[in-house]
Parts: C-alpha cells; structure tokens; sequence
C-alpha cells in the first residue's frame, strides 16, 4: 500500500463516520423532540469528522507528488504515518513497508498485528504495563519497569532489557546495551520535509540493526503512537 491509498482510506474512515453521526443525530430528534439539545451534541463529533476529512486534501496532494518526483529510496530510515486504521511505516518513495494494526476490540489485552513485507505477520498483545510477542511460536513476554518524559525500560523474562532514551531531538532505542533505532517525533529532516509534514515521525537505523531485529519497531511505536495524523 502506498501513501496515497492510505490517506484515501483515512478520508473515506472520517467521512463514513461522519455520515454516521448525522443519521444517528437526526433519528433521535425524531424519536426525542423534548430532549432535543441531547441529540444535537451528536451533531459535533459528526462536523468534526467532516472538517478532517475535508482537510486532508493537502496530504492527498503530498502524496500524489511522489509518483511524479524521483525521490531516492532510503535503506536506513523509515517515514511512519499514523491513521485510525493504523500505524504504517514507509520508504521515503511512500510505498509501506511495516504497518500495526489493531485485530480485536478486547481492552485487556489488546491484540495488534505487525505487518511486514515478505514475511509473515507477527502477532504480538499489549497490557497495560507487559507485552507479549510471539517469535516463532513462542511467546516473548516483557514488562514495563520504568516509564517517564525522558526514557523508558522493558524487561523480558529471560532477562533481555529495551531501554528507550531521549537524545537530541530524537528517541534512541537500546536493546542489550547496543543502539539499533532512533525516532524522531513531529520533526524531519529538510530532504523528505517538503513531502511530509510534521504529523508524521521519522525513523531511523544504525548499523548494528538487521532485519531480524525489525519486531523492535513495535516498542518504537509504542512511543509514538500518541502521534496521529489527525490530531
């Protein structure tokens, strides 16, 4: 999937949903003529929807530019794109190379799925404080030990620890003491700035990262999922 057909299904997610609070609002005015200003609260997540949609037309022509521009493919970084759909991370010529996607609506856990590129999908679940990836078969479990503004600690039961830190401008992530991915939230550098905007994050790798490793990217995600595109 490229970046054009993810925006587009962004547009049409806001705009159905839209469509769906009208009807929803304009049935109970119907039903409730007294209570007439409950129903009309319905009305603003319905307008809501409607101005985002509306307004991701310049991202549609974004991404609508890559395919006319000759942009170089980046083999060490990573554009990630956040939906309501979910989470997809790019090659700078827009096309996807690892998406997350929520499967169930069960809060506890919650069941995602790591998309990768010629490989299988990798399920992994997530609580609150622990998360559980299943490599191969069997399940790799790591708990939350500290969490603030600065870094973040995971710790699996085999004792293996992801430390993820805030450098400059940028999140690193460590993995049994040795740097492989670093993020940057809101900011990207001036080759790719003129194509994306600051909705979107960047990442990158260092050398030590290889693609047997690319199932990190789950904990840079949970970093930066608070970063969506319509927010």
């Amino acid at each position: 999937m490229n970046l054009y057909q993810i925006y587009k299904n962004e547009q049409y997610t806001l705009l159905y949903r839209s469509i769906m609070y009208f009807l929803i609002g304009v049935g109970m005015l119907i039903v409730t003529r007294q209570l007439y200003y409950f129903p009309l609260l319905i009305f603003i997540p319905a307008c809501s929807n409607l101005y985002l949609s509306f307004s991701m037309k310049k991202e549609l022509k974004k991404a609508t530019r890559l395919f006319y521009e000759t942009i170089p493919v980046s083999r060490h970084s990573l554009v990630g794109v956040h939906t309501k759909e979910g989470s997809y991370y790019l090659k700078t010529n827009g096309w996807s190379e690892y998406f997350i996607q929520r499967t169930s609506l069960i809060n506890n856990p919650k069941h995602y799925m790591l998309h990768r590129k010629h490989k299988h999908p990798l399920p992994f679940l997530k609580w609150s404080r622990s998360m559980k990836i299943d490599k191969g078969g069997a399940g790799k479990v790591f708990h939350l030990k500290y969490q603030s503004s600065t870094a973040i600690e995971w710790r699996s039961d085999e004792g293996d620890t992801i430390i993820i830190y805030k450098g400059n401008k940028r999140w690193i992530l460590n993995y049994n003491k040795k740097n492989y991915l670093s993020l940057q939230k809101g900011y990207l550098p001036q080759s790719v700035q003129k194509l994306f905007d600051y909705h979107h994050s960047y990442v990158s790798f260092y050398e030590t990262y290889s693609e047997e490793l690319d199932w990190l990217l789950i904990f840079l995600w949970y970093v930066d999922s608070d970063y969506f595109l319509t927010a």
